[in-house]
């Protein structure tokens, strides 16, 4: 009885009102009055997101250090710089959101833009640990298919549904971004009712069913790709980067709903744009460093210390390298599958540089050395492993 209750509330249409009507924010709860001390919840709660978010910085940035002044694997570092910055990007807008609660709405959606790209970054770091196996090529695009050709072979079509899956995650959290900022500049978006008449409902159903389609599609790799994954210890990384994005989507979700159903009403220390707003934004904002923990030590750099890092490939490389986005976003127009096949093709090219500059080169200078090298010397079981 009372689940049914509850739901009346949420999706009742209460007193018989229009729904076409926007109903107006709930502002009749007592004057607010000091939380602790002498300090409202909104700077209380502005003070412990800002020290939060500075703290998870401090911790990934770092973690970034240490991968990018041992930049040693740009291949699988690149990949793993852009899913740890997951959590200064979720830190600092949970943070603005507190901060500016009146402009949270628009900021709020924000958050799922840089989840989608960690989630495309996770997924090709998944394949560039498989493809560091000898026999890592095969296992993903099939028996044989590294003998046919690195480019000839047709990809599986569960290895393209797993990446279409993923990516869509990027457009679509672009589009809610700006179909909120858009519908709350025109009033549209309505953020107090669940009517299917206003964007808010809407927005927030599409988010739902595009976060859900990309993590089961990943969920779905790494289990059926677990035993190529399994020796890397991938779960834990798993476990902490989707525990980022499963509570962002959660928390938000739900509490919204709540508040826009007025299940969750203002109080003498919590005004409406603290409840719809301040509360998803401030759990976060103090998640996050516990997530930058976890991630400090799922990612660890120890595996690529003290291994030969190429001329040129310094910190300020890492850092462009991981902004640099064009590899993921080349995806949508030459396909997610030659994205994953010149991933191979980078990890060779390294193994030959770096194997050609611990070798001395024979009388004649380096072409010799580099013919070599492209006539096979560096074949498909000679690509470094990657110690993930």
């Amino acid at each position: 009885m009372d689940t049914i209750l509850i739901a009346r509330k949420l999706f009742g249409n209460k007193d018989g009102s229009d729904k076409r009507v926007c109903p107006a924010e709930d502002n009749s709860g007592p004057e607010i009055v000091a939380f602790v001390g002498n300090i409202t919840f909104h700077t209380f709660a502005s003070i412990l997101s800002g020290a939060c978010a500075i703290l998870s910085c401090l911790v990934v940035l770092l973690l970034v250090f240490q991968h990018a002044s041992n930049y040693s694997n740009p291949v699988q570092q690149r990949q793993i710089i852009r899913i740890i910055l997951l959590v200064p990007w979720v830190a600092v807008f949970a943070f603005l959101c507190v901060l500016l609660s009146h402009a949270g709405e628009y900021l709020l959606m924000s958050l799922d833009f840089g989840c989608s790209i960690a989630l495309s970054a996770f997924l090709l770091f998944l394949c560039d640990i498989i493809l560091s196996d000898p026999d890592g090529f095969d296992a993903l695009f099939g028996p044989g298919a590294w003998a046919k050709g690195q480019f000839t072979t047709s990809s599986p079509t569960w290895l393209k549904r797993t990446w279409y899956n993923v990516l869509q995650f990027i457009p679509v959290s672009i589009i809610l971004w700006l179909a909120t900022v858009i519908s709350l500049a025109v009033g549209t978006y309505c953020a107090t009712s669940n009517s299917p008449h206003f964007v808010h409902i809407w927005t927030q159903v599409i988010k739902a069913i595009s976060t859900v389609i990309a993590i089961v599609a990943i969920l779905k790799f790494y289990k059926r790709m677990k035993p190529s994954l399994g020796p890397h210890k991938v779960f834990l990384k798993l476990f902490a980067f989707k525990g980022i994005i499963g509570l962002n989507f959660l928390q938000t979700f739900i509490l919204r709903i709540l508040v826009s159903s007025n299940v969750i009403k203002p109080n003498k220390y919590l005004s409406y744009d603290d409840i719809s707003v301040g509360l998803p934004s401030l759990a976060l904002a103090c998640e996050m460093p516990l997530f930058a923990g976890l991630l400090f030590y799922a990612f660890t750099a120890s595996p690529y210390k003290g291994r030969k890092v190429l001329s040129g490939n310094g910190p300020v490389r890492a850092v462009v390298d991981a902004f640099n986005l064009l590899d993921i976003l080349s995806a949508f127009v030459r396909g997610p599958m030659r994205l994953v096949r010149e991933q191979k093709k980078g990890m060779m090219r390294e193994d030959s540089v770096q194997l050609m500059q611990v070798q001395t080169p024979p009388e004649g200078g380096m072409e010799t050395g580099y013919g070599m090298m492209e006539m096979g010397t560096v074949g498909r079981g000679q690509v470094r492993g990657g110690e993930v």
